[in-house]
């Protein structure tokens, strides 16, 4: 997987062929007979460099990891090692650039920036003793340095990053591919996301950074699944941005207005300094059942990238990821809002939101920003963070495992009830490819506990104060899915019970009664985690009696 701080997965620096034209001249060197013409080893060395380098510039790092290669393997030099690591780095390959860092010179030895390049691999592969020592050598050199301070506090201090897990349950989604799935939002029945999936087509246009097919948007649909309920079965993803005609990279997305307008991401810029494409938003919305383009955001520039965009219900605040001047380092988080039509000056988020990393993928909820960021303290990688809104934002926090990881996690969004979510992660099987997952919060967590009391009715016309409780029935608690039996106990004197159910399945309860009488109840547990209280069974005994 390329990198988040540099490639297409945060949408910004977009960009085809790079259009610069290099014009070469020729010199003719006319020398003495006797004066042979020699380039030096170290001008060699330089020559060889150079394409590596120029790929490096552009950002096409995979290009400029394999010429480096090359040339380390003729020229073997600490140099060509930390261009390497730093390739490594950039690429997001965290194991790699620990390696090639280890390799080349303790890390004691490196310069600054790489001492704080290896911190963070270390970090991404969670090796957190080893990265802590890392960031106390960078701070012994750099002691002013207030986020690197914050880093190893929260390293040291890792294990309140996990204290929650239990709420939470995250399950990968069947929409994933070999290539990359990022961003999904909720959109009526399902998700809308980004892939850059090999589709059929005549030509096939690749992305000179990636080396992969441009992003575009996808819909899937969503239903119960018959066996759990606390996940979705998804339909097979179809386009669904056909109606913008795409030429390049379309996403990440922004609906509102119950889904009749959206705002959108596109590489539909080029600066013509750097020959680059660059992010810039649009509005659409919904028309005769096609999705029309009717504004592009006022703000846009060819000279920077505008992406992630994301809208308060209302349709009047924007939210948006930015690379513009000005800002802390990296991306940026900024607002905007629409005050009597018009879209007001862009404003950065400050200090307290935005640090000298990047910060990106906002998701605005209920007074909450959630975002994504390498630069405040976390498990390594990209980790989600959430900041509440008064009269600004504030208490920027982690939001913990297990949706964070040493991984890169991002793109974050809820749906309308709050309680289940979805966001993009490499972590599955250490693959560099970026998968969706959905999560759920407070949900029920296992083995649970329920108490309750047996009670029957003599007849079912019977007035409910004829209720009599049911003691030294046995109680058998049934996997339906399974179809075996999972738990037995017995009512006391009084007719109280107490099961323990040990999975998340679908159960019903086989009642036997003292006379050998049998019954079955169907056992309703809530998804999300809340005070059980006691529950009240209770049978009625000729309800199915025969004629």
């Amino acid at each position: 997987m390329s990198s988040v701080l540099s490639s297409l997965k945060s949408c910004h620096h977009v960009s085809t062929m790079h259009l610069r034209t290099i014009l070469c001249a020729l010199t003719m060197l006319i020398a003495s007979h006797g004066v042979v013409a020699q380039e030096t080893v170290f001008s060699l060395f330089k020559s060889d460099l150079r394409p590596a380098d120029e790929y490096f510039e552009k950002r096409d790092y995979q290009n400029a990891l394999r010429l480096y290669k090359q040339v380390a393997k003729k020229k073997p030099s600490p140099v060509i090692e930390l261009k390497i690591a730093r390739t490594h780095h950039l690429l997001n390959q965290h194991d790699e650039t620990v390696a090639v860092y280890e390799k080349s010179r303790t890390s004691s030895s490196l310069p600054l920036a790489d001492l704080l390049f290896l911190a963070e691999a270390l970090s991404g592969t969670s090796q957190y003793e080893a990265a802590m020592a890392a960031y106390e050598r960078y701070l012994a050199q750099s002691p002013s340095d207030e986020l690197v301070m914050q880093k190893i506090w929260r390293l040291a201090n890792i294990q309140y990053l996990y204290e929650d897990s239990a709420l939470f349950h995250v399950e990968k989604l069947p929409v994933n591919s070999s290539n990359g799935e990022i961003c999904p939002v909720p959109y009526q029945d399902g998700i809308v996301f980004m892939s850059n999936r090999r589709e059929v087509q005549p030509i096939e246009q690749l992305d000179a950074i990636t080396h992969a097919p441009f992003y575009r948007l996808y819909y899937s649909s969503k239903a119960p699944d018959s066996t759990r309920t606390h996940i979705f079965a998804i339909t097979p993803p179809e386009i669904f941005d056909k109606d913008l005609k795409p030429r390049l990279h379309v996403g990440p997305v922004s609906f509102y207005d119950n889904y009749k307008k959206m705002v959108f991401a596109a590489s539909t810029g080029f600066n013509v300094m750097t020959g680059e494409r660059t992010m810039q938003l649009h509005f659409a919305e919904i028309i005769d059942g096609i999705w029309k383009v009717k504004t592009a955001f006022p703000h846009n520039s060819n000279e920077y990238s505008l992406a992630d965009p994301t809208l308060s219900t209302d349709g009047k605040t924007l939210f948006y990821s930015s690379n513009m001047k000005g800002g802390f380092g990296g991306k940026d988080l900024y607002k905007s809002e629409l005050i009597d039509g018009k879209w007001t000056r862009p404003e950065n988020l400050g200090e307290i939101i935005n640090t000298p990393g990047d910060e990106a993928y906002p998701f605005f909820f209920n007074g909450t920003l959630y975002f994504s960021s390498n630069g405040h303290p976390g498990l390594g990688g990209l980790d989600i963070f959430r900041a509440e809104q008064e009269d600004h934002f504030r208490d920027v926090q982690n939001v913990g495992y297990p949706i964070n990881t040493n991984y890169d996690d991002f793109g974050i969004s809820l749906d309308s009830t709050g309680r289940r979510g979805y966001f993009s992660s490499n972590r599955s099987n250490g693959s560099r490819n970026d998968d969706i997952f959905q999560f759920d919060l407070s949900i029920q967590s296992y083995p649970l506990s329920i108490e309750g009391t047996l009670k029957f009715k003599p007849q079912s016309w019977s007035d409910s104060l004829d209720l009599k409780v049911m003691p030294n029935a046995t109680l058998q608690l049934i996997d339906n899915v399974r179809n075996i039996s999972v738990y037995e106990t017995k009512t006391d004197s009084t007719g109280a019970f107490k099961l323990m159910v040990p999975h998340f399945s679908r159960y019903k309860i086989r009642v036997v009664g003292d006379e050998y009488d049998e019954h079955v109840v169907s056992l309703e547990i809530p998804k999300h985690r809340r005070s059980q209280g006691r529950h009240e069974i209770v049978i009625v005994k000729d309800a199915f009696r025969p004629d």
